[in-house]
């Protein structure tokens, strides 16, 4: 049942519209528990059912089934004919959401990336990079020890996100050292996208014109330096051929090594520091942001039911707080534009109109094909936090936003949620992200190319 409050509702109507592949009344529960998840900034069902039900005006523990059931799979729901949600079928249209009205180059970056939750749970997940933080896309949670290869797992969620993205866009995936494999370097390659994998700096290797092989960290000695170049590495018997990437950051007691099947002139060891953004959406997930470690369900099925929520809510708040804050940026521009004629007497400079003008045709989250920001993935964790905390004030009715609408008075003139009570809901949180290179965002950029 759609929701009566119209910011809600609206938000139900978007997400209806994300994920085709569910139903109505599926996209209309996901609906709300998105909205609780960036109002609250809490995903407990108890969190979310107390609060979403002084905003609803329902009972709560009727509320609190109703989320509930969202996770369940369709013999444990109450009724006839009742479905359970298809997690799976999901993931394209979430990496389609994360594409959709794209600016700039045409390049986009992934990372796989394995996690615990204490010992319960082990998250096999896909994730986007971008603008300092990860947008889960695809995901599959395990019983954390469960015996059995991770293998099935990795390429079954690769295969998802088969055909999704357009074969003239540049896909790099990463992948920490304890994921690598042939296998998985193969399985990247098989969708037409580029493997990015760490690796061990002892891995056996041979460059071009080289008789014998040797370890790959061997080739830098110094600190601050790097080396690039084609070869072949071993590992396990399973020979494979590509271009290696070594640079070992001042400061940092290990080595970076890269596998690419990139040309060693196009690629850049540095675009892998954007795989430690995904660490920064874990902690979003858990103890800085929505408190998923809190969690008291054991069923590893339910659980990725309940990760959809929070993927929708992760992806709608830094998109929503980007075009929020251009909003910001378009309106400030106009007012500087409107002082400077004021006080000069004369029309703005043709520079500053230019600049206002290219602030105010894109969204702030979105990457700007401008020669003074060429790297679509650069940014920090700090802004995308930042965007997300727009989002909410957004959601709460602070801003008028006529795609997100407002909150209107309910029967009896009672509002469902006051401008002074947003304000004090809203998220201060403004911390730095946990960046391991001081290039990331400096010498990521992705060279031009025919």
């Amino acid at each position: 049942m759609s929701s009566s409050v119209t910011s809600i509702a609206t938000l139900q109507k978007r997400v209806e519209e994300m994920l085709p592949s569910l139903s109505k009344a599926q996209a209309q529960v996901l609906g709300l528990l998105t909205y609780g998840i960036l109002m609250l900034g809490k995903c407990g069902m108890t969190a979310l059912s107390h609060g979403l039900a002084k905003i609803e005006q329902e009972p709560a523990e009727r509320l609190r089934q109703r989320l509930r059931e969202f996770c369940y799979e369709a013999e444990a729901k109450q009724g006839k004919k009742r479905r359970e949600v298809d997690v799976q079928r999901c993931f394209p249209d979430l990496l389609r959401g994360m594409l959709r009205g794209w600016e700039g180059k045409k390049e986009l970056a992934l990372s796989i990336d394995a996690m615990t939750l204490t010992e319960r749970f082990t998250v096999l997940n896909i994730s986007v990079m971008y603008r300092g933080c990860g947008i889960s896309v695809a995901w599959k949670i395990i019983e954390a020890g469960e015996k059995g290869a991770w293998r099935p797992h990795w390429e079954g969620l690769l295969a998802t996100l088969e055909g999704v993205v357009p074969p003239d866009w540049k896909v790099i995936v990463m992948a920490d050292r304890g994921l690598y494999a042939a296998w998985l370097f193969q399985a990247i390659q098989r969708l037409g996208w580029h493997p990015m994998l760490r690796v061990n700096e002892d891995l056996s290797f041979r460059a071009v014109g080289e008789e014998t092989f040797s370890p790959m960290g061997q080739r830098v000695k110094r600190r601050g330096r790097g080396w690039k170049g084609k070869g072949e590495w071993s590992e396990h018997g399973e020979q494979m051929s590509g271009t290696v990437l070594i640079r070992w950051e001042k400061g940092y007691e290990e080595k970076l090594v890269v596998v690419t099947d990139l040309d060693e002139k196009e690629a850049n060891a540095a675009w892998y520091q954007m795989r430690f953004w995904i660490e920064d959406e874990y902690k979003d997930h858990k103890s800085g942001g929505w408190g998923w470690e809190q969690t008291k369900m054991e069923d590893p099925k339910r659980a990725e039911r309940q990760w959809l929520a929070r993927a929708v809510a992760m992806q709608m708040a830094v998109l929503v707080g980007g075009e929020a804050r251009s909003r910001a940026t378009a309106a400030n521009a106009l007012q500087g534009k409107a002082e400077d004629r004021k006080t000069t007497g004369r029309k703005t400079t043709q520079t500053r109109v230019s600049a206002t003008s290219t602030e105010a045709k894109r969204a702030d989250g979105r990457p700007a094909n401008h020669p003074g920001n060429s790297d679509p993935w650069a940014g920090d964790a700090a802004r995308a936090r930042g965007n997300r905390g727009v989002a909410q004030a957004d959601l709460r009715g602070m801003q008028a936003d006529q795609e997100l609408g407002q909150e209107e008075p309910r029967e009896g003139g009672q509002k469902t949620v006051s401008k002074e009570q947003a304000r004090a809901n809203v998220s201060g949180k403004k911390r730095a992200g946990s960046h391991s290179c001081p290039q990331a965002g400096q010498q990521a950029a992705i060279p031009q190319t025919a």
